[in-house]
This record gives structure tokens, C-alpha cells and sequence, in this order.
């Protein structure tokens, strides 16, 4: 069986929220974690894995230029992101680290491995998975990039444009 490769099956998450809805989550999560606020606030507005919000390093933070730079992420290329002003204002208004420190530290000032469970509970909450039984419909944390690019998308930007802001290693993977 070791030769036996399993069926294949549709992976891409087909889900992401409308301006309001992401306006309650975010609400929502503020009254319950600063951190996943933030996190999540971050990943919307910049269109970051969570993984890269967790890895993201404060040498990797430019506030004078508005840049984060994403260093050895899934795509393998580093790439520049852009701040919006929520987020400068978040990333501005934490205390700077070492240039290795994490940005957003687990308890002792360790690198997070995993988004909390604060994050699923609010979903939860406000019913955004209420009778959704196809996991590509789910809200999850990665439904925050997915609705990044979304956005990005219904503004008129190229998909070229958008693959490049994503991070995407091909423009299959952003369609």
C-alpha cells in the first residue's frame, strides 16, 4: 500500500466574510482576546498565513516605510506587505523587541505555534458556521487571507497583482 497514493479533493476554501461580518468578528474577538484581535486584524487587512503573523519578527517591521517583510514564508520568496494604518497603529503600539523577538509572543516571549481557541468560540458565538457542513464554507482563521484577497479582487486589482501581495507561488493558486 505504500505505493497507493490517496484520492485527491478539493481543498480550496470557497468562504470569505462581507465587510460587516468582519466587523463583528473583529468587535467580537476585541472583548475576548487583545492578541487574536490583533492577529486576526492583521491577517484581514494584510492578507498573512498564520503562521507568518506568529514567525513575524520586529527586524521584519518597518513603521517609517509601512512595510513588514515576510522572510522565508510558504512560498519560499521573501515579499513586502504593506501596513494599513490599523495595523501600523497596532504593531506601533506594542513594545519593540529584539530584532529575533516575535511580534505577537506566546507566554515567555516564545514563538505562538497555534492561533487560540478564542478564535473558534467567537465564531461560534455569532453563528458564522451555524449548519455548514462543507469545510470549505467554514469560518476559520485562514478565511481571514482568503477574504483579504477577496476584497482585493472585488477592487478591481489583478490577480497577477494579487498573487504577488498573497504570496502565492503560482497564479493557479490564486484563482
Amino acid at each position: 500500500t505504500s505505493k497507493v497514493r490517496p484520492p485527491k479533493y478539493d481543498n480550496r476554501c470557497d468562504r470569505f466574510l462581507d465587510h460587516e461580518e468582519a466587523d463583528k468578528l473583529l468587535n467580537e474577538l476585541q472583548k475576548h482576546s487583545r492578541q487574536v484581535y490583533e492577529m486576526s486584524l492583521v491577517s484581514l487587512h494584510c492578507g498573512l498565513r498564520a503562521d507568518e503573523i506568529f514567525s513575524l519578527t520586529w527586524g521584519a517591521v518597518n513603521l517609517d516605510q509601512e512595510l513588514l517583510t515576510m522572510r522565508d514564508p510558504k512560498g519560499i520568496i521573501n515579499r513586502a506587505v504593506y501596513m494599513t494604518g490599523d495595523v501600523k497603529a497596532i504593531v506601533g503600539g506594542k513594545q519593540k523587541g529584539m530584532p529575533n523577538d516575535p511580534v505577537f509572543p506566546a507566554g515567555g516571549g516564545i514563538k505562538i505555534k497555534q492561533i487560540s481557541n478564542t478564535f473558534a468560540k467567537v465564531v461560534e458565538k455569532l453563528d458564522f458556521n451555524d449548519g455548514v457542513t462543507d469545510r470549505r464554507q467554514k469560518v476559520t482563521f485562514h478565511t481571514l487571507r482568503h477574504t483579504h484577497a477577496s476584497w482585493l479582487v472585488m477592487g478591481g486589482v489583478d490577480l497577477y497583482r494579487v498573487q504577488k501581495i498573497m504570496g502565492h507561488a503560482t497564479l493557479a493558486m490564486t484563482q
